[in-house]
């Protein structure tokens, strides 16, 4: 199946998109939050301030690269985006001292240090934005102002049968993922009876070649239905849906195909949806003892990049069987919204 870049493209970049914004913002709020509590204007232990400001610049770095490729990634097709983001970032920049400088209520060392550490989100904004810009000027000299991007429009075949006389009960079959394309509402019954593929007993999907896409598929079930009903000089159509050798069949614009898909999710988005809390319920010990582990390792971490050194071997208070219990609920809800959305683009995006 087609698993081009472009297809899938604007998934991935919305995720990078959405992780960067999440932890910029809690880096930037928890960088704010010391600026107003006076850390950085009158520290307990200025090194240790130094330190949570540099660790912080790494992650906002870290971060400002998920958003600038998210932005770009989704509005690659727009050219004036490097531009804007170059523009707006420089202005940031410019202007980050005297922002800051006001929240921290005085311009000391530390207060550049604090800067420092929110330019490090602006800097992998400005470097990409300005290859775009690059880019999209080169394009621009290129190919003139008028520059569009021509999207691939899939063309439709359609094919006006004749109907039986006779009307013929219908019947209806249990659809599952692993049925076949013959049985697919979408097909109609009377090609299934001089379709090739059917008689070998195997999905088109499976021989790569079907009544949507393969001339010859399609010239031996026209010929089989022209045969029966008595029909003569009836157009073929191998010069119609002929693709270039070595291409992919086009299964990603197949009714049939799609109709498959759409089958495949609606028996796997459930599966998916009660997975985590059937999977928590089953791996609770597992889980206990991993959020042990999990509540020691962020106790550390907010030892390490606390402003003021803290006092408890607890100090978020996680430790304990009821926040345990919320924070299961909370991942088990996330993880069903996320699964959902995992399988929805193995099965629409990927094809798979």
């Amino acid at each position: 199946m087609r698993r081009d870049w472009t297809v899938w493209r604007t998934d991935v970049c919305r995720w990078l998109l959405q992780l960067g914004v999440i932890g910029s913002v809690l880096g930037v709020g928890y960088l704010i939050w010391g600026g107003l509590s006076g850390h950085f204007a009158s520290p307990i232990d200025p090194a240790r301030v130094a330190r949570i400001a540099n660790t912080i610049a790494y992650f906002l770095y870290c971060c400002g690269w998920m958003v600038v490729l998210g932005l770009i990634g989704l509005y690659w097709d727009w050219r004036p985006i490097g531009i804007t983001v170059f523009l707006s970032s420089a202005f940031a920049w410019v202007l980050m001292p005297f922002v800051f400088a006001a929240i921290a209520g005085a311009n000391t060392e530390l207060t550049m240090r604090g800067v420092d550490a929110l330019r490090s989100f602006l800097t992998p904004l400005l470097i990409a934005s300005f290859v775009q810009s690059v880019w999209a000027f080169v394009e621009y000299w290129r190919h003139g102002p008028t520059l569009r991007l021509r999207a691939r429009k899939a063309g439709q075949l359609v094919v006006n049968i004749k109907k039986e006389k006779e009307k013929r009960p219908a019947y209806k079959y249990l659809l599952t993922p692993l049925s076949p394309c013959w049985k697919l509402p979408v097909v109609d019954r009377l090609m299934c009876e001089h379709c090739p593929v059917m008689k070998r007993r195997r999905p088109c999907w499976r021989l790569k070649a079907g009544c949507q896409c393969s001339p010859a598929i399609v010239d031996a079930v026209l010929a089989g239905m022209a045969e029966k009903m008595g029909e003569a000089g009836w157009l073929l159509s191998s010069t119609l849906l002929q693709w270039q050798k070595g291409q992919k069949p086009p299964c990603h614009r197949c009714s049939i195909f799609l109709q498959h898909q759409q089958i495949k999710y609606d028996w796997l988005a459930p599966a998916a949806f009660f997975a985590p809390p059937v999977l928590l319920i089953v791996g609770w010990e597992r889980y206990q003892v991993l959020y042990s582990k999990f509540v020691q390792w962020i106790n550390n971490l907010w030892m390490q990049i606390a402003f003021t050194p803290p006092t408890s071997f607890d100090p978020l208070g996680l430790n304990n069987q009821t926040m345990a219990v919320y924070i299961a609920v909370i991942l088990a809800i996330v993880a069903m919204v996320y699964f959902v959305r995992l399988t929805e683009f193995i099965v629409f995006r990927l094809f798979l």
